[in-house]
């Protein structure tokens, strides 16, 4: 057969870096992991294609070619992934849907859909097919062990047109927070890839001539600390018998900064970037969402521990518990400027299906749409619930605290504390920098004209730069990665204020 693996479009978020990625001429943060894993379980006799429309245009083509479109979307790409079921539907093609988005909808829209996990359900399905037997729908609420998961197809992937490259090496988180579905969807119970089939996996990247960022895209990386330890020596080993060709972003909880043995093989390993759920400085709101790790350290104390390591605390953060009054978000603002974290994605509480939160606000009678729109950082249709606070005065103040956190003044002014804390505890860490590449150079003098003569925030980034050149030299590379990373979340801002 003819397998067309199609991933819809994303619409232009705070989590895209859209704008960003136009200073390196990329078009999207990285490849569709889940439809490349699943590209590893189809038939070896089947022939393949991937189209990612944040990439590339899905043509008809590419549908006449096909036998079966797979198609895998998240909850925030509902209207692009309508499109192109639509698209398929004209064409007489049949689908087979699987991810988030299908868990909740559009079911009836096509042919075959997999609710669960695809190591656990795709060989049932692909066995059924095989007999001209299959179901509309495959579901299993089974969490397999991931050394059935197979290496991603690699050879699908346009690599000069991605920032970054995904892998996964671990499912499931051992907290429970009442707003998020991975417990529902993944279970409490940490399941790892062993060492030697992650090292397999970095080794295929290598072979396929990747040389960068890599994210490990778990839920939670030290869900189990002891396999995550195993993980970051065998990462650790591969990096320096390869001249550590990677760098790596992971995703953790605040207790990370607890474990100073972790910190550093993160660093020696060449971890970078972590994202952590702050979610609040609001006792009262981490009590209330059971957000336990984060009640247990001093939240600002946690982050410069982490960042003293070397690592970028990329931080989420929320408005709208029950919890909240009108002052959380200048207190939002004075911790994220007192902790220094230049990426503060802060969205908006958003109750999704599956969660604990969603059932409470429905037997509350407090929900106003059964599915958010997936994206609860700048954009309103995310609150698909009543606020004790009131909607109106949520909104405005959401609004109000991205102004001010991505003011540039007020940004730079982050970036600078960052840079000053980054590194202090681990020196010598390992690191990708060599020579400055004529593409770096290019990328270099976009920035400076855009932001530097072009944008109203000029002056800011000026002062801004010339403090890093006297302070921090060494770090000018850093600089001007958060100044790009800042445009796109400051011109994003503006765009969403604006326009109500």
């Amino acid at each position: 057969m003819n397998a067309l693996l199609v991933y819809p479009r994303f619409p232009e978020t705070f989590w895209s870096f859209r704008r960003a990625l136009h200073f390196t001429r990329k078009k999207a943060v990285q490849p569709p992991l889940g439809l490349l894993t699943v590209a590893a379980m189809l038939p070896p006799d089947w022939s393949q294609r991937l189209v990612d429309e944040n990439i590339e245009t899905l043509t008809d083509d590419h549908l006449a070619w096909a036998d079966l479109v797979l198609v895998s979307a998240m909850v925030v790409q509902q209207e692009s992934t309508r499109e192109v079921i639509g698209r398929c539907r004209t064409a007489g093609v049949k689908i087979v849907g699987g991810g988030p988005l299908f868990r909740h909808s559009h079911r009836e829209l096509i042919d075959h859909c997999l609710v669960g996990e695809a190591e656990e359900l795709m060989p049932v399905f692909l066995d059924d097919l095989k007999k001209g037997q299959p179901k509309s729908v495959y579901e299993s609420p089974d969490h397999p062990e991931l050394d059935v998961s197979p290496t991603p197809m690699w050879e699908l992937v346009d690599f000069d047109k991605y920032h970054s490259m995904p892998v996964q090496f671990s499912r499931g988180c051992p907290f429970d927070c009442e707003f998020c579905d991975i417990v529902a969807y993944l279970g409490r119970r940490p399941r790892y890839k062993g060492p030697s089939q992650a090292i397999a996996e970095l080794d295929s990247l290598f072979r396929h001539d990747w040389r960068g960022a890599v994210d490990i895209v778990d839920d939670n990386f030290i869900g189990h600390k002891g396999k995550a330890k195993a993980l970051l020596e065998a990462i650790l080993a591969w990096q320096k018998d390869h001249g550590h060709p990677f760098s790596f972003g992971i995703e953790a909880s605040v207790n990370l900064a607890e474990d100073t043995e972790m910190l550093s093989l993160m660093a020696a390993a060449g971890v970078d970037t972590v994202f952590v759920g702050i979610e609040s400085p609001s006792l009262d709101s981490l009590k209330e969402c059971n957000k336990l790790q984060n009640q247990r350290v001093d939240l600002v104390d946690a982050v410069k521990t982490i960042q003293g390591y070397g690592l970028d605390v990329k931080a989420g953060f929320i408005v709208g518990f029950d919890a909240d009054t009108p002052s959380i978000f200048e207190d939002q603002a004075r911790f994220i400027e007192q902790a220094g974290i230049p990426t503060a994605m802060v969205g908006l509480l958003s109750a999704g299906p599956g969660t604990r939160l969603y059932e409470r606000l429905r037997a509350e009678d407090r929900l106003v749409a059964s599915l958010p729109s997936g994206d609860n950082a700048m954009d309103e249709g995310a609150l698909n619930f009543i606020p004790k606070m009131g909607r109106d005065i949520l909104i405005e103040g959401y609004k109000s605290l991205l102004r001010q956190l991505y003011d540039p003044r007020s940004y730079y002014r982050r970036v600078l504390t960052y840079l000053k804390q980054h590194g202090l505890v681990q020196k010598g860490r390992s690191s990708l920098r060599q020579a400055i590449t004529p593409a770096q150079l290019a990328v270099g003098l976009r920035i400076l004209w855009r932001l530097g003569i072009r944008e109203r925030g000029r002056r800011a980034f000026w002062a801004y730069m010339t403090k890093v050149c006297l302070t921090k030299p060494t770090k000018l590379e850093q600089a001007f990665t958060f100044a790009a990373k800042g445009y796109h979340l400051r011109s994003m801002t503006l765009q969403f204020a604006a326009a109500t």
